[in-house]
């Protein structure tokens, strides 16, 4: 693949123009490399979450909770307001009108049935205007994940401490488990609040504090690395402001004094001071937030939206840029190890973009364009009797940027591709492509962020691949 070295014309500021191209601009890896007969890392955690499940995950959690329930003789006004409470006023509704209402109290019933009338009609003008509503909630949570298929996926997220050999994985039986050196110790995170967990991410410069995102909010954990116990005795710490929950990601500042977090309910983001329980809404009119992506610089933040929108913040001032795409919303995205360079993908389209960033001014209205540029075709295509590319589920940059892995919604290989960066030039070139045991697919991927604990010096990075079996991976480049 050439290298970027040439740039368009720069388009009007606060959008991004895509370049149209005929043909690839770049073909996938043709090279197949069989994840299980990849080099062994024997001093790493061998690692199936399938087998440590404490129960297998439900597609439907709402009749999965009914059915634990025994029934009981209840009035028709104890079920109804144990169900407003539990589900919420549309369900309540439906059970005040529900068949057997009418012999309690049919003025109840008739009632019942006119407020649901008005509920709908209701619901449907505010869908109407504001569509993003639509999916709230649990079920909404998996659109706007990393994981493939979050909802069926035994492991939900996984994350390198970015300073120290430790690795959490929540899994969807609502636990964290951390391995680290020790690897007869492994703590296990579990609480109340602890549910549909959604993102996770590690304070740097602290050995044992954990943020994590879920249907309740943003939680907190503090592990004692020195602890013997498996199960930590202190909770974690709930971060909950009004209707910002459930929360989809989760970010650490580089220098770990900030913790950013977003929510698919609220349009702001929120920067919190965690030591203080104290946060500043960075507040903005439009669509709520569902990703963050902190650069390693510290310098910027990128937040997207349920929609076509998506914002690049400068962090010495908090003042953003605001960019659209055409089609779809931001499905993942990067940063390089210098910050200059943001790579993303995108829901409805085959495509890798880049978008440039230089911090020397002199170069940044010749050589960085106000637009972001295509640079790989993931279209699909089958080499001997695998499927490569589609639809793009995860981006994962290793902290050289050196090697970038893409995961897909439709296929199950992971495509491997080699990346140069000179200053404002990103030189991208296919190198192989992964895949697993069987009708084995990629739920999550990351990059380990610290070698300090390599087998080889040769090892320049290594790939943790979660599978949708539950089984862990560790693919290492050399």
């Amino acid at each position: 693949m050439a290298a970027l070295d040439t740039f368009p014309e720069l388009p009007r500021p606060g959008e991004i123009s895509f370049c149209e191209r005929d043909g690839r601009i770049c073909s996938l890896p043709a090279n197949e490399v069989d994840a299980p007969s990849a080099c062994n890392l024997p001093s790493y955690p061998e690692i199936n979450i399938g087998r440590e499940l404490f129960h297998h995950a439900s597609t439907n959690i709402r009749e999965d909770r009914r059915t634990l329930m025994v029934p009981v003789n209840e009035t028709l006004f104890k079920r109804v307001t144990r169900t407003f409470f539990e589900e919420g006023l549309v369900e309540a509704l439906n059970e005040a009108t529900s068949s057997g209402s009418d012999q309690y109290n049919p003025l109840i019933g008739s009632m019942a049935r006119y407020l649901l009338v008005l509920v709908k009609f209701g619901n449907r003008i505010k869908f109407f205007l504001k569509p993003h509503l639509e999916e709230q909630g649990v079920d909404s949570i998996g659109k706007y994940t990393q994981t493939r298929d979050w909802s069926k996926s035994a492991i939900r997220c996984i994350t390198w401490h970015p300073n120290c050999f430790k690795i959490a994985i929540a899994a969807s039986d609502d636990s964290i488990r951390v391995y680290g050196d020790e690897p007869s110790i492994v703590p296990i995170l579990k609480s109340g609040l602890q549910k549909s967990i959604s993102s996770l991410a590690w304070r740097p410069f602290a050995s044992g504090e954990l943020a994590v995102g879920c249907q309740s909010g943003a939680l907190v954990w503090n592990i004692d690395p020195n602890s013997l116990i498996t199960r930590p005795l202190s909770q974690a710490v709930q971060l909950r402001y009004e209707n910002h929950f459930p929360v989809t990601s989760v970010e650490w500042s580089p220098n770990g004094c900030l913790l950013a977090t977003a929510s698919i309910n609220d349009t702001d983001v929120l920067v919190w001071d965690v030591e203080q329980n104290r946060k500043v809404p960075l507040r903005r009119v439009g669509l709520p937030c569902a990703l963050l992506k902190w650069s390693p610089t510290g310098s910027r933040l990128c937040s997207t939206t349920v929609g076509n929108v998506f914002r690049v913040w400068q962090t010495t001032k908090w003042t953003p840029d605001r960019w659209t795409i055409n089609h779809g919303t931001i499905q993942s995205v990067v940063w390089s190890h210098t910050g200059s360079h943001l790579l993303f993908v995108t829901t409805e389209e085959c495509f890798l973009y880049c978008l440039g960033f230089v911090e020397d001014e002199v170069f940044t209205a010749t050589l960085i364009p106000k637009s972001a540029l295509p640079i790989a075709d993931l279209s699909k295509f089958t080499t001997g009797q695998v499927e490569v590319g589609g639809r793009p589920q995860a981006l994962a940059w290793c902290s050289g940027s050196e090697y970038l892995a893409v995961t897909f919604k439709d296929t199950s290989a992971i495509a491997i591709f080699n990346t140069v960066i000179n200053r404002s030039q990103l030189n991208i070139t296919p190198s192989c492509f992964i895949t697993g045991l069987g009708i084995e697919s990629p739920s999550c991927i990351c990059f380990q962020q610290n070698l300090g604990r390599r087998p080889s010096r040769k090892i320049k990075t290594v790939l943790t691949i979660g599978w949708s079996s539950g089984r862990i991976q560790y693919f290492p480049f050399v």
